[in-house]
């Protein structure tokens, strides 16, 4: 595997390679596909059939329905985007992506649109009488003020049974019974009305049972109420938001809570996404620690970067720079892929695109701002290896430990216990200088312990391991029992 080197510790014996698991064993990788990148469909096209080599089998496109100002404020759901032009075309390109194995997911707003939207009537509309409730969630400014941000578009009362209608008759069926179609995130489910939710998924599914959901859940601790929605309305698999862990203990903690409740339903770790900060980005914050390591906010980095200094692209920074940063992002993609049993990165995110997805805005100029790195290597290989043994597409209890924290940069790993099998992962993030890492017992009373080196594994009893190995600098190791 290219740098940064997993860390070896067994001697002799070997190693051999991983075999794949059929395919119905392996977890799901998404690639969330913002449709603004591209200029046509056949470049877009081409993007996922390269995304589909580096081992993604979902694509879960951004909504495709004619937009008012952004996808998220939908103006008409009976009309495709300009991207598109005609469902005939939409169909076509979803049967090209069917034909390369890979699901075909898409994102309805189901929860808001735009207040003049067509085909919707006006009583669908919360508070309609008195102009409606605009969208919108609490946030922090790049200042660390919480504020409120409003997203432009209307909410819509989901229990109302002619809207419920609409939803599967004019969006649901034409897209699952004829455009091929397979899979269906639904926008902000926390939002929604239960019985109302319960009701599409369930009519859809009875329709077509092959069909599956996943509910977008806004998060966990506080939200786990708001997230059980989507579950309790059918939903078969959930984002678990782990990369919100910044050194709490709630996070990982009601991950397994919600994976209990759920009927330990397989859940999804965000690499990247729409919705988040660039892993490039995060790294550049990490890699540059005297700049930016007191910056602890998202927006604030991005407006130091982006807006004041005027950095677009990584082939803006020095060589240096910029090997440090395709460092940590391995690094940081080490200690993600092995977390769920699913698992999502942005498109683009593999060509380390510095800029956080502005739906309003962002298009090909944006895309064309990547650069070529060795890291797609080290990401497939990465995949394949995750393909080859069902510990790495599983959900169990997390464990993290080391420094979660942007600054300082340190151990940072974590333990995933499934039924008579431990996994542990563990990344030095400090570029500079080793740091030690201890073992935990659950591998060291191993008489079986598997390393990774490179795309194969290197078998040897773990009782031989030391208390406290050394991680070189950049360096990652994964280590895991056999049962």
């Amino acid at each position: 595997m290219t740098s940064p080197t997993l860390a070896t510790f067994f001697t002799g014996n070997g190693s051999r390679p991983f075999d794949r698991l059929p395919a119905d064993r392996c977890g799901k990788i998404y690639v969330d596909l913002p449709h603004r990148f591209f200029a046509d469909t056949a470049s877009m096209f081409e993007y996922l059939r390269s995304a589909r080599d580096l081992g993604a089998n979902v694509m879960l496109l951004l909504p495709h329905f004619l937009p008012s100002f952004s996808e998220y404020v939908v103006k008409d759901y009976e009309r495709p985007c300009a991207l598109f032009g005609t469902w005939d075309r939409f169909t076509s390109f979803m049967a090209a992506v069917r034909d390369l194995g890979m699901d075909r997911m898409i994102d309805i707003p189901f929860n808001h649109a735009d207040q003049q939207a067509e085909h919707l009537a006006k009583h669908w509309f919360k508070q309609h009488e008195t102009g409606g409730t605009e969208a919108g969630a609490d946030d922090v400014d790049a200042d660390g003020n919480r504020v409120r941000i409003n997203w432009g578009a209307y909410v819509l009362e989901n229990g109302n049974p002619e809207l419920i209608r609409y939803w599967l008759d004019k969006v649901i069926v034409p897209h699952v019974g004829h455009r091929n179609v397979n899979a269906i995130r639904i926008d902000a489910a926390w939002g929604l009305d239960r019985n109302g939710l319960a009701s599409i998924v369930r009519e859809t599914k009875r329709k077509y049972p092959d069909t599956w959901f996943v509910a977008e859940n806004l998060g966990m601790a506080r939200l786990i109420d708001l997230a059980e929605s989507g579950l309790a309305a059918g939903a078969e698999r959930y984002f678990n938001n782990m990369y919100w862990y910044d050194g709490g203990r709630y996070i990982p903690s009601d991950i397994y809570r919600f994976y209990k409740r759920s009927g330990r339903k397989p859940s999804c770790a965000i690499w990247s996404s729409h919705d988040v900060l660039m892993p490039a980005m995060k790294a550049l914050a990490l890699a540059d620690r005297q700049k930016y390591g007191e910056i602890s906010n998202d927006k604030a980095l991005h407006r130091e970067i982006v807006d004041r200094e005027g950095i677009r692209s990584l082939s803006q920074v020095s060589d240096d720079l910029r090997r440090k940063v395709i460092t940590l992002m391995k690094l940081d993609f080490l200690l993600t892929c092995f977390m769920s049993s699913d698992l999502m990165f942005t498109a683009g995110s593999e060509y380390a695109l510095l800029e956080r997805i502005n739906v309003l805005k962002t298009g090909p100029g944006e895309w064309a701002r990547g650069i070529q790195t060795d890291f797609p290597t080290f990401m497939k290989q990465l995949l394949r290896v995750r393909a080859g043994d069902p510990l790495f597409n599983s959900d169990g209890v997390l464990i993290p430990f080391g420094t979660w924290k942007r600054s300082p940069a340190d151990i940072k790993g974590y333990v995933k216990r499934v039924p008579g099998r431990d996994l542990l992962v563990a990344a030095n993030m400090n570029l500079d200088e080793p740091r030690p890492l201890r073992l935990p017992n659950c591998i060291r009373r191993s008489e079986r312990v598997r390393e990774i080196v490179g795309d194969h594994f290197r078998e040897s009893d773990g009782r031989n391991l030391s208390a406290e190995v050394m991680l070189a600098p950049g360096q990652g190791c994964v280590l895991y029992t056999v049962g």
